[in-house]
């Protein structure tokens, strides 16, 4: 897909592996993304340049992406200005969708985002965007298993990571490699701080940080670990800290393994010039 040089998009998101991976497959279309880590940033951002589509997250730890947007509304409204923001988010139930769009979001992305499905978003709010090459599509599957053969082969036997998976989110092997050396030299730090705010018995910040996680492993194809993630986020929000204390020691002995795993890594990066 081409669209105009000059088209500009504004990506929002406090995890920085996916902000990275965004960029790339927007990149990859031939469209110019600025970055912000938080609502306030991306608010900053809104009121110094113009910008044609924003992909707002929607769960962020200082202003989320529902309060976020609200802002941004009244910004554009000083403007004189229609942007079209789009939620991209985890909560892939159809209530919380239409949620989002009852309150004024113009779509919504679900996180791990397709390249197909954010090809189309780009497509639909972009101005004088060019129809999608309609070989894209049928080529996707056969471009992912060549970037399959990029990869080293030790991450084959990596436990627990589907490749195939986390290459579909990433696009290209290099990007891939990027997500994971972010996800594996962060294993040590959240696990410890997600046991922390268990041993505190802070379950408003521990629902976080394994929504955070959750998100992070899905990206990376390590879908079990997400899925565990994912439980015991429910179970935050629900008020459920006894399965919590029950359950999160076996997330994190299953998060930290990915610290050995994925050690190589870690000694490439230190070999590299």
């Amino acid at each position: 897909m081409e669209t105009k040089p000059q088209s500009r998009v504004l990506i929002v998101d406090d995890m920085r592996a996916n902000r990275m991976i965004l960029s790339s497959l927007l990149a990859s279309n031939g469209v110019l993304a600025d970055l912000a880590e938080s609502g306030e940033e991306c608010l900053a951002l809104c009121r110094e340049n113009k910008y044609d589509l924003i992909l707002l997250d929607h769960r962020m730890p200082d202003i989320d992406g529902v309060d976020t947007f609200v802002q941004l509304k009244e910004i554009f409204k000083e403007q004189g200005r229609e942007v079209p923001v789009v939620c991209h988010t985890v909560e892939a139930a159809k209530d919380n969708i239409n949620l989002y769009k009852a309150a004024g979001f113009a779509d919504v992305l679900i996180k791990p985002i397709q390249p197909q499905r954010l090809s189309e978003v780009l497509m639909a709010y972009l101005p004088e965007g060019s129809v999608e090459d309609s070989r894209k599509r049928d080529d996707e599957e056969s471009k992912i298993k060549v970037e399959l053969t990029k990869l080293p082969g030790w991450l084959s036997k990596v436990p627990g990571l589907d490749l195939s998976y986390g290459m579909g989110n990433c696009e290209t092997a290099d990007d891939y490699m990027d997500a994971l050396a972010v996800f594996a030299a962060s294993v040590t730090d959240k696990a410890d701080e997600i046991e922390r705010l268990l041993s505190e018995e802070d379950f408003s910040h521990y629902t976080l940080k394994v929504h955070s996680l959750k998100s992070m492993a899905r990206l990376v194809g390590a879908v079990g670990l997400s899925d565990s993630a994912a439980e015991l986020e429910a179970a935050g929000k629900s008020g459920d800290f006894e399965a919590i204390r029950e359950k999160t020691p076996k997330l994190l002995s299953a998060y930290r393994a990915y610290a050995g795993h994925l050690a190589p890594l870690a000694e490439n990066a230190e070999g590299a010039p």
